[in-house]
């Protein structure tokens, strides 16, 4: 008779039962079905593939996006008495390869992987002597978030579909309805059960301030949590604006960490446990600090600049008050800022007259001045191909462009590249309709989301005419 998830639960985790929406995935993947679990930030996603682990034996696989990512989640199943590990492209050669032995001999329950290591031939011949039982995606809206350019082995996962043959279970806590279509349909899940838990998340006050220039940013951000205590979050969008934040900061009497990805490895790591264990009270971070803290009395959050879409900021936000107390989120924008944003987004998803002019000139061999983002398009519409690695300015040709790629062929199509830039538009626009909101907030951001919602929460600074906390 195979073990009761709710006893498993109790037993391993302590908890007297389940969140809403756990069970129902739970039982789904035991049941050999797909699934896909939306549920609110800090309402305990893991406990969905943990459990099932526990349950199924064999081996879960989960892919996961970072590698700071991938320490938090073995610890939390090493405390629930699961066998974990992972492996990245940080670790020796030698940890790898014990980390598949023990894979292989049974000695470990729950693999952790980042979503590029399947595309390797020697993994993929490795999972072939596995018993996976589950494979889990993590942070599964990173596949229409970073799937499309940043990394385009997401929308490759479900490739492995047929090579694993087990149930796919998709866990995230940031998906629109569209973005929900689209890991259904890049995973290739077969009926799945489809569990989409509210988004609301009554303890936060939300709050949208118009910004002027940066140092006055800062002296407000000083000023908000000089009069909130407790352990505060403060994303600014750069590693530069980080260490400006956080000197500014130190200037007006507060102590902050800086966290960026330009810090050493064992650098970050100091700062995530000096604020996990309350030393560290203020961290000042670009969004690569946020995945895997699991830190419940976070009491604010501010963002010197809004995100670009309301997902990024939703889930970075959302990392205040995961214990039920009241907690505030601020954010902080300009026409400036969103102006920038647009010329990011120009520069990323280029308009089609410069994708066109691009092509005649690339055509022509006439290619020094195109730009690597309109390089990397038209590699993604089938007119270039990339033949090597080098980098761009160091081959023989203009900005190295001959080592680099190769003209396939200019009758291509562009329709593609259009659509997702104009994804990515109406996801700049969204944001700027929420900072711009004469009504509710936590209602916009609801309706964003799928969900119904009041007109009034009584708690945003529009419901309550105010900025204050």
């Amino acid at each position: 008779m195979p073990p009761d998830p709710r006893e498993l639960l109790r037993r391993h985790f302590g908890y007297p039962g389940f969140r809403p929406g756990q069970e129902e995935l739970v039982c789904a993947v035991l049941d050999g079905r797909d699934a896909l679990g939306v549920l609110p930030t800090g309402g305990g996603k893991s406990v969905c593939y943990q459990v099932p682990a526990l349950a199924l034996g064999g081996l879960t696989l989960v892919i996961t996006p970072l590698v700071s990512l991938m320490q938090d989640q073995v610890r939390r199943a090493l405390d629930a008495g699961l066998r974990g590990a992972f492996m990245s492209a940080t670790q020796s050669g030698g940890e790898r390869r014990s980390t598949l032995v023990a894979a292989r001999e049974g000695g470990l329950d729950v693999l952790f992987v980042a979503p590029e290591r399947l595309e390797l031939e020697a993994f993929q011949e490795e999972l072939k002597a596995l018993d996976v039982r589950l494979l889990a995606v993590d942070e599964a809206h990173c596949i229409s978030e970073w799937g499309h350019e940043f990394r385009p082995c997401y929308r490759r996962i479900g490739r492995l579909r047929g090579l694993l043959g087990c149930p796919t279970l998709a866990l995230t806590a940031t998906a629109t309805p569209d973005v929900r279509d689209d890991i259904l349909a890049s995973l290739e899940l077969h009926d799945p059960l489809v569990e989409v838990r509210s988004f609301d998340r009554p303890n936060l006050s939300w709050a949208v301030r118009r910004a002027g220039t940066f140092h006055e940013r800062v002296r407000e951000t000083y000023r908000l949590l000089a009069q909130r205590p407790g352990p505060a979050i403060v994303y600014a969008p750069t590693r530069g604006t980080v260490e400006m934040v956080r000197d500014l900061l130190a200037g007006f009497g507060m102590s902050a960490q800086a966290y960026h990805a330009g810090l050493s490895g064992p650098a970050r790591t100091a700062v995530q446990e000096t604020f996990m264990e309350g030393p560290c009270r203020v961290v000042v971070a670009t969004n690569a600090f946020g995945m895997g803290i699991d830190k419940a009395d976070v009491r604010t959050v501010v963002h010197v600049s809004l995100p670009s879409t309301l997902e990024a900021y939703y889930q970075e936000a959302g990392r205040a008050g995961r214990d039920g107390e009241d907690s505030a989120c601020v954010a902080f924008y300009s026409l400036e800022d969103l102006r920038r944003a647009r010329d990011m987004i120009d520069a990323a998803h280029p308009p089609r007259g410069v994708l066109r002019r691009a092509l005649r000139r690339v055509a022509r061999r006439d290619h020094a001045g195109e730009t690597p983002e309109v390089l990397e398009a038209l590699s993604r519409a089938g007119a270039l191909e990339r033949r090597s690695a080098a980098p761009y300015g160091t081959g023989s040709g203009a900005g190295g462009f001959q080592d680099t790629w190769a003209y396939v062929d200019h009758r291509v199509d562009m329709s593609p590249l259009l659509l997702r830039r104009d994804v990515v538009l109406s996801k700049l626009k969204a944001v700027r309709r929420f900072a711009r909101t004469l009504g509710c907030r936590r209602g916009a951001l609801l309706r964003y989301f799928g969900e119904r919602a009041p007109d009034r929460c009584g708690r945003c600074d529009r419901c309550r005419r105010t900025l204050s906390f």
